[in-house]
C-alpha cells in the first residue's frame, strides 16, 4: 500500500534551522513567530518531565525565546543544529534560575536568623511578638514595597500572579522586593549594631 501523504522535503531539523537562521539574519518575525510556535512545546514538555513547577516552565521558557530572538545571529549552523542551540540556552537559563533560587534560600536563611523570628508551621507567625517584629518591619516600608513583600512571602504567590494581580510589569515587582528586602536587612543590621 503507497501512502498518500504528502512528503515533507525538510526535516523538523533542518526546518527549525532554516527559520532560526531566517530570525538571525533578517530579524524575521514571521519566521520567529513560526519558531516560538514548535520550541515553546517541546520546551515546556521537556522541563515539564523534569518536575519543573508550571510557573518555572513558563518563565524559563520565555526568557529562552527572548535570548533567542537577541542572540540569534549568533548561531551557527555548522556546529550544532538550531534545536540543540536553542536547548542550550535554556539550560543555562536554568543554572540561572537555580543560582538564584540558592541565593534566595541562602539570604532568607540570613534574615531568619538576624531577625531572630523562629521558623514555625504558620510561617513563623504564631506568636504575637513575631507578628508585632514583622509589622514593625514592614512599617518602615512604603505601600508599594510592602504590599509586594507581603504577597511574595506572606501569602506564597508567585512574581508572575503579583504582576497580575498589581497590574505592573515583571521587573517593577522583582525590583520592589528586591528593594524592600535590603531595606529591611538594612534595619534589622542598624539594630544589631544598637544592641
Amino acid at each position: 500500500m503507497v501512502s498518500t501523504e504528502p512528503v515533507n522535503p525538510r526535516t523538523d531539523i533542518e526546518n527549525e534551522t532554516a527559520l532560526l537562521l531566517a530570525v538571525g539574519r533578517e530579524k524575521n518575525r514571521k519566521a520567529y513567530a513560526e519558531l516560538y510556535e514548535i520550541m515553546i512545546p517541546r520546551m515546556r514538555g521537556f522541563l515539564a518531565r523534569q518536575g519543573r513547577a508550571s510557573d518555572e516552565c513558563d518563565n524559563v521558557t520565555q526568557d529562552t525565546m527572548l535570548s533567542v530572538w537577541r542572540k540569534a545571529e549568533m548561531f551557527n549552523p555548522e556546529k550544532s543544529s538550531a534545536r540543540t542551540w536553542m536547548f542550550a540556552i535554556m539550560r543555562n537559563r536554568l543554572i540561572d534560575v537555580q543560582r538564584a533560587q540558592a541565593r534566595d534560600l541562602a539570604g532568607r536563611d540570613r534574615y531568619r536568623h538576624s531577625s531572630g523570628i523562629e521558623e514555625s508551621s504558620d510561617g513563623g507567625l504564631d506568636s504575637a511578638s513575631n507578628q508585632s517584629r514583622l509589622t514593625q518591619l514592614l512599617s518602615g516600608l512604603s505601600e508599594d514595597y510592602a504590599k509586594v513583600l507581603i504577597m511574595s512571602y506572606i501569602e506564597g504567590k508567585s512574581h508572575r500572579e503579583i504582576c497580575e494581580e498589581l497590574e505592573l510589569p515583571l521587573g517593577t515587582v522583582k525590583s520592589r522586593i528586591r528593594i524592600a528586602l535590603v531595606h529591611i536587612q538594612n534595619n534589622l543590621q542598624t539594630e544589631e549594631q544598637t544592641h
